[in-house]
């Protein structure tokens, strides 16, 4: 198939893509809920069982995040090789049997062992890269709303399972609920799993339910040899793949990675400390975990928005925006001294964190196409651990040692600023020299 295909708009019954995201947005609704957002649901139970200090406990989810992002070393391009597919089976059980396991801990070291490695290794494997790589292949013009959908069923997962875990965990302890949804991972997960079709091409299918036409009097000149210079609006740009070589001599792919990296560590920050900074602040655990919960809830509506206008409007911008919504959440959740403002919090931060999921993650597809999505995605968050890993131990070191969650809360929102300037500055990239002289132009230069 050529690198440029005309294509038009295939009518007349529901593509089968919106299917295969169907499938990917229920594994990514429990894997999201129980592992990514779940864990803050069991961090104060272990703290008061074992008497932890919160810095040791967060370990544990620093863990997941360093084995997470060097496992996508590996993840990513097997799943550009073989398809999300086998991947997806596989890190399903893992997961499944991590949380089954979860139970026996009794040290740090047992902890970080199941959860930080094995729990964090299926899902890492089956739920998150394989299912936004499925949604990226098989969606190019809708690429954006596909995953906006994605990632919103994900918040419903973070939004209906954190205070799940809530409940469960107050009148059953956090064991009879790691032993439950280890169960549900397995019993549900996998027949899911087995279940998708990894790339349109499997079914002889083209991305968003397009056909091939003979004719190219449907495509603009300028657009028909792919080499001109490409729009910002994701919607009017021709995808061309690049080569991972190609890829790595960008200079969007170096200021993406430093605006990705900027941005991810600021999630796992909040998602593991706004919890006890809640309950610190007079909060019941109860009450914080209907906020934390809440907060992932009404992200949803940003996934949703900025996903549809991520597909017709520059995504530098969108994304700066999104960050800077972010810091201003941040510092109304520094200042909390109520329940409203907590939820004012909720409504600003999780709006502008929302937005940026999808659209993080549908840029890269903007930006590089679809032949090593899956791998520079798993660069990309093997490049995001360090701050991943480090951000939410120094956030429980600082307030270890002052008691306060402040100078961290401070330091994140400095930090999701810069992540918004910095994807604001990306250049998108000029087509390959290979395409260009094929087209019978001159390289760029």
């Amino acid at each position: 198939m050529d690198v440029i295909t005309r294509v038009r708009a295939r009518t007349g019954k529901v593509f089968y893509g919106w299917w295969m995201l169907a499938i990917g947005s229920a594994l990514y609704f429990i894997g999201m809920g129980s592992v990514f957002y779940g864990f803050s649901a069991f961090f104060n139970p272990m703290v008061a069982e074992f008497g932890w200090s919160s810095a040791v406990t967060s370990g544990a989810y620093s863990l997941s995040r360093l084995e997470g992002g060097v496992q996508g070393l590996v993840v990513g391009p097997l799943i550009d090789k073989f398809g999300a597919r086998s991947l997806m089976v596989v890190g399903v059980a893992l997961t499944g049997i991590g949380f089954l396991l979860l139970p026996l801990v009794q040290t740090p070291l047992s902890l970080y062992l199941i959860f930080g490695l094995l729990v964090t290794m299926g899902y890492s494997t089956g739920c998150g890269l394989a299912t936004v790589t499925l949604a990226a292949n098989w969606f190019v013009q809708k690429r954006a709303r596909a995953i906006s959908i994605l990632y919103a069923v994900g918040g419903f997962g973070g939004a209906a399972i954190v205070p799940t875990f809530g409940l469960l965990i107050v009148h059953f302890g956090w064991r009879v609920t790691a032993t439950i949804i280890g169960a549900v991972m397995l019993l549900l997960g996998i027949p899911l799993a087995i279940m998708v079709k990894s790339r349109p091409e499997d079914k002889g299918l083209l991305p968003d339910g397009r056909v091939e036409v003979p004719s190219s009097d449907t495509i603009p000149a300028a657009q028909q040899s792919g080499l001109q210079k490409q729009s910002s609006r994701p919607a009017e740009r021709v995808e061309v793949d690049f080569t991972l070589k190609e890829v790595l001599r960008t200079q969007a792919f170096w200021m993406y990675g430093v605006a990705f990296v900027l941005r991810v560590c600021i999630l796992s920050t909040i998602v593991i400390h706004e919890m006890p900074h809640l309950t610190n602040m007079g909060l019941s655990y109860e009450a914080a975990a209907a906020v934390l919960g809440a907060m992932i809830l009404l992200s949803v509506p940003g996934r949703l928005v900025f996903g549809w206008l991520g597909d017709r409007y520059d995504n530098r911008r969108l994304l700066f925006y999104s960050c800077i919504m972010q810091a201003v959440g941040i510092w109304i959740l520094i200042n909390t001294t109520s329940l409203w403002m907590a939820y004012l919090f909720v409504v600003v931060f999780g709006f502008g964190y929302g937005a940026s999921l999808p659209l993080s993650q549908s840029f890269r597809g903007v930006l590089f196409g679809r032949k090593t999505f899956g791998t520079v995605g798993g660069i990309v968050f093997a490049a995001s651990t360090s701050t991943t890993v480090a951000a939410p131990i120094i956030a429980g070191y600082l307030y270890d040692t002052t008691g306060s969650y402040g100078t961290g809360l401070y330091i994140m929102m400095g930090i999701i600023i810069l992540a918004g300037i910095a994807f604001l500055l990306i250049r998108y990239p000029k087509p390959p020299a290979r395409l260009t002289m094929a087209s019978g132009q001159s390289s760029p230069t």
